[in-house]
């Protein structure tokens, strides 16, 4: 009688991962360390991609440099996450690129004479940036989405950076979809974005019958008024807009601001230069409760005029979000 051997071959993989608490504020995490840790594979000890930074700015396009990581090439784009080990060239000696490594605290430019320049180990999130890193992180994601049709247009070196052109005068900003444009009380200016129509325009505002702004005489889609309004908690306003072609009519509710959700607090440690910070909370505020503070949104990042990101997220906003990006984070996201 033959025996006839048979082995089972038992194979397991053991995955560890840690748990990021992408979703949650600075003072609740889950882990310190989401991104610079490793993975238990049997017995051997696995590396995970170690996160570096970021790109912070560069003057050239995309076309002008190249990441390489390993065999895959990375696209160029602003705030696209650094890893060690990334590699970054310069392909045009008139356009050098800036990064910002160890979690932001290390400026690196590379430019033609140092290029390709290699994410050292020593660049990566240090440990005592983790917590602001995992919130940071998320941001950057979120504004790359709701630029991405900006900087596409940018990109292809369009001559017309506006939407498709229409007949039709269009403020998106206050359309109101999904619910009325929501302004957080208080002493301030108004900043107003339009699309389509003809030149001369003319804005007045509205609250009940009373006309708080009149411009006429307008050569340009925008108003950022010198004019410092009072706008008054739980009252709606209206905006009629004019064109030689056209008109729009929209409007605004004014809200106590206990009711806008409170911004994560940035540590003063952190270091990080307040048009950078700026832009991150105002990206953070989009995305929350889908979209209901889209014109607030547009009304903080607006005066960022020197700072190329906001400037991008102010047009993103003026020409309408895509509902499929946003998403309820939920307060503390």
């Amino acid at each position: 009688m033959k025996k006839i051997g048979v082995g089972i071959l038992l194979s397991g993989w053991l995955l560890t991962t840690h748990a990021i608490a992408q979703d949650a504020g600075w003072a609740n995490q889950v882990d310190n360390k989401p991104e610079n840790s490793q993975q238990e594979l049997g017995d051997e000890t696995v590396p995970v991609a170690l996160d570096a930074g970021w790109i912070n700015h560069f003057d050239g396009t995309a076309d002008n440099y190249q990441i390489k990581r390993g065999d895959k090439t990375v696209p160029v784009a602003l705030f696209t996450v650094l890893q060690v080990g990334d590699e970054i060239s310069v392909n045009h000696m008139q356009h050098p690129i800036e990064l910002s490594l160890r979690g932001g605290t290390q400026p690196v430019v590379v430019t033609h004479k140092n290029s390709p320049f290699v994410v050292e180990r020593d660049s990566q999130v240090p440990a005592e940036r983790d917590k602001l890193w995992t919130w940071i992180k998320p941001r950057f994601s979120d504004w790359q989405k709701l630029t991405q049709s900006v900087r596409s247009a940018e990109d292809s070196e369009a001559v017309d950076k506006q939407p498709k052109k229409t007949p039709k005068l269009i403020m998106p900003l206050l359309e109101n979809v999904k619910g009325p444009a929501r302004l957080v009380a208080g002493k301030r200016p108004l900043h107003l974005q339009w699309y389509g129509g003809e030149s001369p325009y003319g804005v007045v505002v509205y609250q009940r019958r009373n006309r708080l702004l009149n411009e006429s005489n307008l050569l340009v889609q925008a108003l950022d008024t010198k004019k410092i309004i009072t706008f008054k908690a739980r009252k709606s306003y209206r905006v009629m807009l004019f064109g030689a072609k056209g008109q729009f009519m929209g409007g605004f509710r004014v809200v106590d601001p206990k009711r806008m959700p409170s911004y994560p607090e940035v540590s003063p440690d952190a270091n990080l230069p307040d048009d950078l910070r700026l832009t991150l909370q105002v990206t953070w505020l989009v995305m929350q409760e889908k979209g209901r503070w889209i014109f607030e949104a547009y009304q903080q990042v607006a005066p960022l005029t020197n700072y190329r990101p906001a400037q991008l997220l102010k047009e993103a906003l003026a020409r309408g979000v895509d509902r499929k990006i946003l998403r309820d984070r939920g307060i503390r996201g």
